[in-house]
């Protein structure tokens, strides 16, 4: 166990794709941060003078604190050779500094970046932004909080820098904390995340909406395991050590899935995460019901419900799984015992997605 060998994030590898659109995602403090702040920001600007956008989801986030925080581990005075020693923050603007330990007073230097927040995306629809590059968006997975039309804001802010020169790079760096998010689903992207094993990159191209450009293309990195343990324990754990995704506990059927029979099939699809739900009776039990959900890869029949974000012309296609529209009194009492103390799932995973994807209440 002691030889080991550790592994650290390199960038360069998603880098040699040349997509626009790059997400990187894995475990916490596996080097992500580290490599895209290097060599998209700091180390480019000294070689190019291009500048960069260092880019957070909430105005709270771009603190002078939080900023120059962010910039600590880089080794500016070897950089520069002891020209500057540290980044500073002012009015929103990144620059090489000088700190002197004597005085205790930091002399600004060069300019190499700006911090915006995506909140405020709106404010900067006049800016210029011709001297930028790479746009680093940190932390672009949250376990909670999503802006209102997300994905499109970004897409807005991207327009703003880029102005048409498609030479705008953007950087989406996160742990692996939700698949529930808008990039995922705005972009179609879930097929990929669903099934990506760590350590690869898998590249989505998109058809331009301009004809005659080339397509678009988005690269996904699931960063290796570093093989390294942060001493953390509960839920996350896995996450934060080895860069699994964060699950919650769920409840799992009480008995084999074999010793049950189904009854009826449904269908969930909701931000493209489909669900098979089954409604099970026990083999020695018929009294004993429960309702199974596992997730579900394939297209749903013409003749099975489905409860959607979706809307379709389609009787069997429903918004509200306790409030159907179809005149069926055996199938609306069915429904109203879909609730929590009666539902399991295949795995922590398939039940941690269900409930952070769906837009209704589960009723206890």
């Amino acid at each position: 166990m002691g030889n080991k060998k550790d592994i650290h994030y390199n960038i360069d590898k998603i880098d040699k794709i040349g997509a626009r659109f790059n997400l990187i995602y894995g475990e916490r403090s596996n080097g992500k941060s580290y490599q895209v702040k290097h060599k998209k920001a700091v180390e480019k600007y000294l070689k190019t003078g291009k500048r960069f956008i260092l880019m957070r989801r909430l105005r709270e986030e771009i603190t002078t604190e939080k900023i120059e925080q962010y910039f600590n581990d880089v080794d500016v005075a070897k950089l520069t050779n002891n020209k500057y020693n540290c980044i500073t923050l002012y009015r929103k603007c990144l620059y090489l500094s000088i700190f002197d330990n004597e005085t205790l007073k930091t002399k600004r230097g060069e300019k190499i970046g700006y911090v915006v927040a995506l909140s405020t995306e709106q404010n900067y629809a006049g800016a210029s932004y011709l001297d930028v590059e790479d746009i680093i968006f940190e932390e672009f997975m949250s376990r909670s909080t999503y802006l209102p039309n997300e994905a499109n804001k970004l897409m807005n802010f991207y327009a703003t820098v880029d102005r048409k020169r498609l030479v705008v790079r953007l950087w989406l760096v996160g742990n692996t904390i939700s698949r529930v998010c808008p990039y995922i689903n705005e972009w179609g992207l879930h097929k990929i995340i669903s099934s990506q094993k760590q350590g690869t990159i898998e590249v989505k191209e998109l058809t331009d909406v301009v004809d005659g450009n080339p397509p678009i293309k988005i690269a996904l990195e699931y960063c290796m395991s570093t093989g390294k343990s942060s001493g953390t324990i509960g839920t996350n754990a896995k996450m934060i050590n080895t860069g699994a995704w964060e699950t919650k506990p769920q409840p799992h059927l009480p008995d084999s899935y074999k010793n049950y029979k189904c009854l009826y099939r449904f269908g969930f699809q909701y931000q493209n995460f489909k669900f098979l739900s089954e409604y099970l009776t026990h083999n020695t039990d018929k009294n004993n019901t429960v309702w199974f959900i596992r997730p579900y890869n394939k297209e749903f029949d013409n003749n099975i419900i489905v409860f959607s974000d979706v809307i379709k012309q389609s009787r069997y296609w429903q918004r509200d799984i306790y409030n159907i529209s179809i005149k069926n009194d055996k199938l609306r009492n069915l429904f109203q015992t879909f609730k929590e103390n009666k539902i399991f799932y295949a795995s922590d995973m398939c039940g941690t997605d269900f409930k952070q994807v769906i837009d209704f209440i589960v009723r206890r």
